[in-house]
């Protein structure tokens, strides 16, 4: 049996849970209520920052996923601050780490995440919400919705794709981020939708077969934004 679980946004499509149930064991269907933006309620990134060596998780994270996490063993530490309402305390956990930086906007981020990563370089964005807004495929490879980021990431010396926000669907907004519509598991790539149906899909699925990275599209539709995909073994 696949030993891999996974955490989505509870209100993704049917058809795409379904289909990420064939490569995982076990699935958190994740949802809050009336913790934080409803957009962003069932966002699993707003909650939750993982690297490659950690997950630290909001110390007011509902229930269910820390019953999901404790049954299965998975370890992970708790952060300082509770998630709220308000920009700065629904960004603390919304940031991306690799092997060698952490990347959010200075300030912005959980004090535990920090302590957790004292090696580790910080690259300063502007944008805060910054895993909604951008994804780690790989070694010196990234993809971004956000325009800052990309200037910010080709400055520092690393490969980054832009992929535009439009036609990229979220609750409550005119449009969410590529990040958000993602997740990554080994060279795979999943995406809650089909990026052949975005303006820039054909270009970055050339890009993913140049880095041998496999697509999973886990439905046909529009790419939806619910906070990313987690995964783990």
């Amino acid at each position: 049996m696949n030993s891999t679980l996974a955490i989505i946004d509870y209100r993704a499509p049917h058809k795409a849970i379904d289909k990420l149930g064939k490569y995982v064991e076990d699935i958190h269907l994740f949802e809050s209520n009336g913790i934080t933006y409803n957009s962003i309620s069932g966002h699993p990134d707003v909650f939750m920052f993982q690297d490659e060596n950690n997950l630290v998780i909001a110390p007011n994270s509902p229930s269910p996923l820390i019953d999901f996490l404790k049954k299965y063993n998975v370890t992970f530490a708790t952060g300082k601050a509770y998630v709220g309402d308000e920009l700065e305390n629904s960004v603390l956990y919304n940031c991306v780490g690799t092997e060698n930086c952490l990347i959010h906007k200075e300030g912005f981020t959980d004090e535990a995440i920090i302590k957790l990563l004292p090696g580790k370089k910080l690259i300063n964005v502007s944008q805060s919400y910054t895993r909604c807004s951008l994804l780690h495929i790989g070694e010196k490879n990234f993809v971004t919705s956000d325009k800052g980021i990309e200037k910010v990431l080709l400055g520092s010396g690393f490969n980054c794709f832009y992929f535009h926000p439009r036609q990229i669907k979220i609750h409550d907004h005119e449009h969410g981020f590529f990040g958000g519509a993602a997740g990554m598991l080994g060279n795979k790539l999943f995406t809650i939708g089909n990026i052949k149906k975005h303006r820039d899909g054909i270009k970055l699925l050339k890009l993913l077969d140049e880095l041998q990275i496999e697509l999973i599209s886990l439905c046909d539709d529009f790419l939806y934004d619910g906070g990313g995909i987690f995964f783990f073994n």
